[in-house]
């Protein structure tokens, strides 16, 4: 039972892995179809596509995935399908309402975003990407709500499955009408960011469509099971009071956890022209940290996604069935497996920064670029954490307390920015993040031991040790191996880059088998592990 739910997470994961490694793809084209320049048009947009989605539907189909896990476990399978049909119900009519009302604001809004410095022109290419996005507010929400459904039902891998085609499709959506009215019709360089915008809601069509042909062997099944009981559904106003107790919390906090990009958007530019900053440095420096910087991160970051959606139901019917020693497990297990990926993955990002981001964007604006990259991987790491402890607040009953330490993380992420931006600069974007996100992962770790009586001692002696085998990890290019990277040529670049990494994952690898931690973690001798990766490798005939 305690593997089921890393499993799927991780199998959820590793489909969002997929769908995150394709959209990497996207940003070299992108950048060199719009230009550096404008990538800070699309940084603004999707800052402010995050927060609607969310606003939309970030919080609904975790309350329908809550909601489908707990009356499928009561095997009251008519109430199901009425919390599905509810709860994309009110997905479509809350996404039609907000984009409309989006719609209307777009103009002020553009205007007041880009400050007083900024050109008509540019305030009404950032207008036109408004109204753009309006089309994708549409079509997403009720991708999510369906979503919502097959991941209550556990079936994690259809609800990866269907991130990777929705992410397929916008990144070719992205690469060919960019190259299309950029280079084969001679359009001005930021239809590229038009097109990147308007392939987002073609994404969702095309999975939308992907997950009712996969899913239907489910709906069959949970069609079947209702039809076979005389267990009458519960009263629909009861299933909608559920639902937006539940996600009316989650749309909260989901919106709540955007805001550091929010106040980036927003701030940035207006307020470091005002301290001396060159108007289209500010543009560049915001279109690094938010664009290519992200793009890199979002790859630890799927983890997020994959364990928030994975320990759901299974934290759910922990807590339905008053199993806390179970629950108590899931918590440390999440932790630690999280951990134990994201460790050396941000201990790599750190080490091998420059060449990273080398190879993903080329040497234009190279020592700009790294030197934010290296900052933002301290948010790469509390991005990632914090967003998992505190989906396990959420499922685990504590909504009220993790509302209020979000509250105060905006509060602390005010306070820190602006002195933050007037010592570091850009920079300081990054670390008043890291700082706020800092304090929701401590308060909500002590919220969760405080109400459950959950013990990390194990999970910090663990940490320790994923820290020791990530650090020796690095040694061979802090003791200066002989090879040495090459920025000007990106081929020689990756080899080099692939033998360190290949050398250091080794290394990790190794010393924590030696430290005994995979053992701890799944449960099993370094002989049956071993033996387990053989039947893998060499299966028998």
């Amino acid at each position: 039972m305690k593997r089921s739910l890393i499993t799927g997470a991780l199998a959820g994961s590793f489909g969002i892995f997929i769908s995150k490694l394709l959209g990497l793809f996207y940003v070299v084209p992108l950048n060199s179809l719009a230009g550096e320049g404008n990538m800070a048009f699309y940084s603004i947009t999707y800052t402010y596509y995050d927060l609607l989605l969310k606003i939309c539907s970030a919080g609904i189909p975790f309350a329908i995935a809550a909601l489908v896990a707990k009356y499928y476990s009561r095997e009251d399978y008519k109430t199901v399908l009425l919390v599905k049909k509810l709860g994309a119900s009110l997905l479509l009519g809350l996404s039609f309402i907000v984009a409309i009302v989006f719609f209307f604001v777009s103009g002020p809004l553009a205007s007041m975003v880009l400050g007083d410095k900024a050109t008509l022109e540019d305030i009404r290419s950032l207008q036109n990407l408004f109204y753009i996005l309006c089309f994708a507010l549409m079509t997403v929400p009720f991708l999510s709500a369906l979503r919502g459904y097959y991941q209550g039902l556990k079936l994690l891998k259809e609800y990866a499955a269907s991130q990777v085609i929705e992410q397929l499709v916008r990144v070719s959506g992205i690469v060919f009408l960019g190259y299309l009215f950029v280079k084969v019709l001679n359009f001005d360089s930021i239809w590229a960011i038009y097109m990147a915008i308007l392939a987002a809601g073609l994404g969702a069509i095309f999975a939308i469509v992907y997950v009712f042909i996969t899913g239907r062997k489910a709906d069959e099944d949970v069609n079947t099971k209702a039809q076979s009981t005389s267990k009458a559904p519960r009263d629909a106003k009861d299933i909608m009071r559920e639902l937006l107790s539940l996600g009316i919390p989650y749309m909260v906090i989901s919106f709540l956890g955007t805001t550091s990009g929010l106040i980036n958007s927003n701030f940035f530019i207006d307020f470091a022209t005002t301290i001396g900053i060159d108007y289209d440095e500010a543009m560049l420096a915001l279109g690094i940290l938010q664009v290519n910087c992200n793009k890199i991160a979002a790859i630890p970051q799927v983890l997020t996604l994959g364990f928030s959606a994975g320990l759901v139901p299974y934290l759910t019917e922990a807590l339905e069935a008053k199993n806390f020693k179970v629950l108590k497990t899931y918590v440390n297990q999440i932790l630690e497996t999280v951990l134990f990926i994201l460790i050396p993955i941000v201990i790599w990002l750190v080490i091998y920064a420059r060449p990273v981001y080398y190879i993903m964007y080329g040497g234009n604006n190279l020592d700009l670029g790294t030197n934010i990259f290296l900052f933002s991987c301290l948010t790469t790491f509390t991005d990632t954490i914090a967003p998992i402890i505190s989906s396990m607040c959420m499922t685990l009953r504590q909504k009220k307390a993790t509302i209020i330490v979000l509250v105060i993380s905006i509060v602390i992420k005010l306070i820190t920015f602006f002195p933050g931006v007037m010592i570091f600069g850009a920079n300081g974007m990054t670390i008043s993040t890291a700082i706020a996100t800092s304090f929701v992962i401590i308060s909500c770790l002590y919220i969760i031991h405080k109400a459950y009586k959950v013990n990390y001692t194990r999970t910090f002696k663990r940490v320790l040790y994923m820290l020791i085998a990530g650090l020796v990890s690095v040694l061979p290019l802090v003791l200066g191996f002989v090879l040495e990277f090459n920025y000007d040529n990106r081929i020689i670049c990756i080899l080099i880059l692939a033998v360190y990494g290949l050398a250091s994952l080794s290394i990790y690898i190794a010393v924590s088998f030696f430290l005994g931690l995979p053992q701890a973690l799944w449960h099993k001798s370094f002989k049956e592990l071993l033996d387990q990766v053989k039947r893998k490798i060499l299966p028998s005939r």
